[in-house]
């Protein structure tokens, strides 16, 4: 009897043992089901958020966007403009790269020159002039722009401008995008393409540390089962929680939900080089034919709000408020296609990735443009494989969201610049001079009365133009385990997780 009741106990410790150490575990990683991997972590090579996402936690800007959008002090310690072509930083003494290097004013001349000159965004850094970033002490540094430049400051903030070590990047040559090294609260530990990327706590980093010691990102395309993954506890938190799953979350005793109105703004593209959509009435026509209002009540479900301009509202100058969205007008939509020569058979075809939503919006447009005798093909691909395909011009039309986390600038440059043909979110090469004039003006404007009229003038050719088709504005919508803490919604689908943590837990 004696020897079943010790056989007994020492059940008991193990069980209680493993227990605990399973919380142990719990509170030192943390797992988040993210909705589609990155395709580079190099900051000047990428242009998608699922990238920014992992960028986010191992490098860092000199200047930062707070949650509610401010521009906050990243790497710099201070900033000064003494004249509108001159900006003196002064960067944070003793910060190291997670190997342990020192930050040097070099790699920070180093980083900026690289983004000024490379092909994905050196039309953001144009006005810096490459040639004259100067060091002016150990800590110190000069920018001269080529000519005045009001969104500048925003563009410091932009991931693609993100500190680099230039001792890491000469190593690594092209592996560097793999596996770089940064100054952000996180290391990247393994990258395991279209599965997932793991991440250490960066041991030397110069703000507080994480309370984490691992994150993980995993890769789950559909978002049912990013939240069975939730509920189930096998992931701390789930990205993109579709419209359907919200309640599941909310009423979930163990769950709590996170959203608020993002930067996105939803868009049908239309390939403007190409027939039928390089002509201004095909892409009229479209508008004019789909019922965009009842995709988005049935689709959406409340998440988010219909888009009436490229300008999110969360943006300064947007003139969305003011805005009617576009209603049918069947009779008008048909003549449009004759006079554009989409006749009935006609074959469009329209990319998507593994967004549910997305599928089903194109999948809403092909039964409604049945009626005018059009033939919508749907061709889904996987993120990378859709921005490849779309990069060489295969499309009629795709869908996709732009979040811009700076400058209203960004609502137009990258998306309707000519500077920015083939680049994203402007894989169609639509450009436009007249708008392109706009944009230059209203990026060299610092009088705000003035800025405003100029973006306002623009949303308006935009509107007139219609490389794309408004879908809604974005939430973004997270669910997380109820104990989670340190999270601060950002209106971005990238968040930052430096301050993530869990809710102590009596021992």
């Amino acid at each position: 009897m004696k020897k079943k009741l010790l056989l007994i106990a020492f059940g008991l410790i193990f069980i209680l043992t493993g227990c605990q150490g399973g919380k142990e575990a719990d509170t030192n990683t943390f797992t988040v089901a993210v909705s589609a991997d990155a395709t580079s972590l190099d900051p000047t090579n990428f242009n998608d958020n699922y990238s920014e996402n992992v960028m986010k936690q191992i490098f860092d800007t000199l200047l930062q966007k707070s949650s509610d959008g401010t521009l906050v002090n990243g790497l710099a310690e201070s900033l000064e403009r003494p004249d509108d072509k001159t900006i003196v930083v002064k960067i944070r003494e003793g910060v190291k790269f997670s190997n342990g290097d020192p930050l040097t004013v070099e790699d920070v001349i180093f980083s900026l020159r690289r983004i000024a000159e490379s092909d994905q965004y050196g039309y953001i850094y144009k006005n810096v002039d490459k040639d004259n970033l100067r060091k002016i002490d150990d800590t110190t540094l000069e920018i001269k722009l080529i000519e005045p430049d009001a969104t500048i400051l925003e563009a410091l903030a932009h991931p693609a401008s993100s500190i680099i070590s230039q001792k890491d990047l000469e190593e690594k040559g092209d592996k560097f995008g793999e596996n770089p090294i940064g100054t952000g609260p996180f290391v990247i530990d393994k990258w395991t393409k279209l599965d997932s990327a793991t991440f250490k706590r960066n041991e030397n980093y110069w703000g507080e540390k994480p309370s984490i010691e691992t994150l993980v990102f995993r890769v789950i395309p559909e978002a049912s089962q990013r939240v069975i993954e939730l509920e189930s506890g096998s992931v701390d938190m789930a990205f993109d929680i579709a419209p359907n799953d919200i309640k599941k979350v909310e009423d979930n005793p163990e769950l709590k939900l996170e959203r608020t109105l993002d930067n996105s703004v939803h868009f049908v593209s239309f390939n403007t080089v190409k027939p039928p959509f390089d002509n201004p009435k095909a892409r009229l026509a479209l508008t004019k034919a789909i019922d965009m209002d009842t995709i988005v009540k049935t689709v959406y479900q409340g998440v988010g709000r219909r888009a009436t301009s490229n300008v999110n509202p969360n943006f300064k100058y947007s003139i969305a408020d003011s805005i009617e969205p576009t209603k049918v007008d069947k009779e008008e939509a048909k003549k449009l296609f004759e006079e554009a020569g989409m006749t009935e058979g006609t074959t469009i075809k329209i990319y998507v990735n593994d967004n549910q939503q997305r599928n089903d919006v194109a999948q809403m447009m092909k039964e409604q443009l049945t009626e005018y005798g059009i033939n919508l093909e749907i061709v889904k691909l996987e993120w990378g494989a859709m921005v490849e395909a779309i990069k060489n011009k295969e499309n009629d039309l795709f869908i996709m969201s732009w979040t811009p986390a700076e400058d209203t600038h960004y609502e137009f440059y990258q998306p309707f610049h000519s500077d920015g043909k083939g680049n994203g979110p402007n894989f169609n090469d639509y450009g436009n001079p007249a708008l392109d004039a706009l944009i230059d003006a209203a990026a060299r404007e610092f009088d705000d009365a003035k800025r405003g009229a100029i973006y306002k003038e623009a949303q308006e050719l935009v509107n007139k133009e219609l490389p794309w088709m408004y879908i809604c504005y974005g939430e973004t919508v997270v669910g997380m385990k109820k104990n989670v803490t340190g999270f601060e919604i950002a209106p971005t689908y990238a968040q930052r997780f430096a301050k993530i943590g869990f809710e102590a837990v009596e021992k």
